[in-house]
Parts: structure tokens; C-alpha cells; sequence
């Protein structure tokens, strides 16, 4: 697909930008960011358990189709690396991406049904939900609450090494919130080896 080595690209600019302050020198130093390989969901299973991230409610884009498709949404890129949020209806709500990628913690905590948000419909959660799928053959799915009010997807990638803590930490601020029901999906953003990638559809970072 003529997508893909774009696509990739512009997520290895979202691990350089990140909405932090720091270059990709500090990137590779502080958090071992390293370059991007196909996985299989062994290998990210493997990753997960060995730092101790959660392993359900894990999802994968089902093919590089569906990962261009997505990708390409200028909504998600926004979001590269982080957190979305959406309520109940589907829609996406706004935040700040100026601030760092893990502020969203606090925002998480707070959440209540009744509050008012800045809401896109640029891009929809049964939109998103269509194109992702759980890890293939991964037993540990935890059954999510029935009509939640928000649905919070955080993306992830292996080859941004420790800055994982800092996503995977928001499942505390799911756990905190004891007024609103929230469904809570970890989105894998590795390129998958059951994609069939040629060498020219993948990309280093450099």
C-alpha cells in the first residue's frame, strides 16, 4: 500500500514531538526509543507482561488498510501517542494537545456524565471501533462496563520503550474515577507482521 511508508513516518514524528518539549536525542536516551519492526501479538503479549502493562482490552488495527485509513483522520494524529476520550454518544472530545501527553490523568479522574464538553464530529468511535480488533488468541480481555459514559482509547507503540509508563498510567486515573462508567481500550500502533509490509513500505527513523 503506497500509504503505508507516509503513515509510519508520521508516527515517528509523533514520537519525535510527542507535544514535549525535549528532541528525539532525549527521546532515545531517556525512554530507549528504538526503531520501528514488525510485531505479532506474542511479541507485544511478551513486551507487555515483562514491564508489567496491563494485557487486556488490548486492540490492533485488523490490517495496514485500516491502519492507513485511521491514520490519515487528522483528528487521530492529533492524538498520536496519547489519549482520546469519547462520551457516550461516540463523539470525541476535545483536549489540549499543547500540554503533556500524560496531563490526561487528572482529566480522566474528573470525568463526570453530566459535564459539558467541546465535542468533533471529525471522528466518530464506531468509526474508530471498525477498523481495530482484539489482540488475536489473547484470552486476558476484561469485560468492559455495559453503556459506558466515556470510552478513553489510549495509543501505544513498543518501539517508544519506557515512555509506556506514561500511557499505561492512565488506567490508575480509569480506576480513580468512581463517578462515571468508562471503557477503557489499549490501541496498538506497531506494524504487525501479519500485514505482509515490503521493505519499502516500511520506514527508520533517523
Amino acid at each position: 500500500m503506497k500509504t503505508i511508508p507516509r503513515i509510519i513516518n508520521i508516527i515517528a514524528i509523533s514520537v519525535v514531538v510527542l507535544g514535549l518539549s525535549g528532541c528525539k536525542t532525549y527521546m532515545h536516551f531517556k525512554y530507549g526509543l528504538t526503531q520501528p519492526k514488525e510485531e505479532t501479538p506474542a511479541t507485544l503479549i511478551s513486551f507487555l507482561e515483562k514491564n508489567h502493562f496491563p494485557t487486556g482490552n488490548q486492540y490492533v488495527f485488523t490490517d495496514s488498510g485500516s491502519y492507513g485509513q485511521v491514520v490519515r483522520n487528522p483528528e487521530f494524529r492529533k492524538y498520536l501517542l496519547s489519549h482520546m476520550i469519547f462520551d457516550r454518544e461516540g463523539l470525541l472530545m476535545q483536549h489540549d494537545t499543547n500540554q503533556c501527553q500524560w496531563a490526561g490523568c487528572d482529566r480522566i479522574k474528573a470525568l463526570t456524565p453530566d459535564s459539558a464538553y467541546e465535542k468533533c464530529n471529525d471522528l466518530r468511535l464506531a468509526q474508530l471501533l471498525g477498523y481495530i480488533q482484539p489482540f488475536p488468541g489473547n484470552s486476558s480481555v476484561i469485560e468492559s462496563p455495559e453503556n459506558p459514559d466515556f470510552t478513553v482509547i489510549v495509543t501505544w507503540a513498543k518501539f517508544i520503550g519506557t515512555y509506556n509508563y506514561r500511557l499505561f498510567a492512565l488506567s490508575d486515573a480509569v480506576s480513580q474515577n468512581k463517578t462515571a462508567k468508562i471503557r477503557l481500550i489499549w490501541l496498538n500502533l506497531d506494524m504487525q507482521e501479519n500485514w505482509k509490509l515490503s521493505k519499502e513500505q516500511k520506514v527508520a527513523i533517523k
